[in-house]
């Protein structure tokens, strides 16, 4: 009579859990990480920056970015902003948005935010980079984005010059032609997405792909 009911109950089971959609390694076919229109807060959900992200991660690949932290970017730059210029000091770099393959966990690249004591002089004309024409002051090389720009929030805060920096991972193999127009987008998006969450004004970011500004 046991054995009957055991006999009984193990198609029961296996029909309950077909019903509820329990099969197994149903948990392993969920797609892990998101896409580039998604990840970081959907900093990069523009076309022009979907479209680069795409470029550098590889088309259709989903990213993950659990060593962001773009809560703490916020709570820093504003604090920064009520800081008295007499007591201030070089802020490194807070990682805004580091991204890696979701399948192999390669790094693609991070993206950080800080500010700037002072806009660089002469980094422009550096024959290694290409500047290009979006707040302060912005170029590209190889590996590396830069944006400089101005930030002026209400009182009791004061105007501060932000600087957003995009490295490209030694991992990442996207070197083509474009690749510097592709991360200048990056960082130019990151750049407008913490100034409106930030309320800055009078920022000079430019929308989509900032232009080139010499060869």
């Amino acid at each position: 009579m046991r054995l009957t009911a055991h006999r009984i109950l193990l198609p029961a089971a296996a029909l309950a859990m077909a019903a509820a959609g329990c099969t197994p390694g149903s948990d392993d076919a969920a797609p892990r990480g998101q896409t580039a229109s998604e990840v970081c807060g959907g900093f990069a959900q523009e076309p022009a920056a979907a479209s680069a992200l795409e470029a550098v991660a590889g088309k259709d690949v989903r990213l993950t970015a659990d060593r962001s932290e773009p809560d703490r970017v916020l709570a820093e730059l504003r604090k920064a902003a009520r800081t008295p210029q007499s007591g201030k000091q070089r802020m490194e770099g807070i990682p805004f948005c580091t991204l890696e393959a979701a399948g192999d966990e390669k790094n693609v690249l991070s993206i950080t935010l800080r500010e700037a004591l002072a806009v660089p002089a002469g980094e422009a004309a550096k024959a290694s980079v290409t500047a290009y024409s979006t707040g302060r002051l912005a170029t590209s090389s190889d590996l590396f984005a830069s944006v400089y720009f101005t930030c002026r929030t209400p009182a009791p805060a004061h105007e501060i010059v932000l600087d957003a920096e995009l490295e490209r991972a030694d991992e990442n193999e996207a070197d083509h032609a474009g690749i510097r127009d592709e991360q200048i987008t990056l960082a130019n998006a990151a750049a407008r997405h913490v100034a409106a969450e930030l309320g800055c004004t009078g920022t000079g970011l430019a929308e989509g792909t900032p232009t080139k500004a010499r060869s």
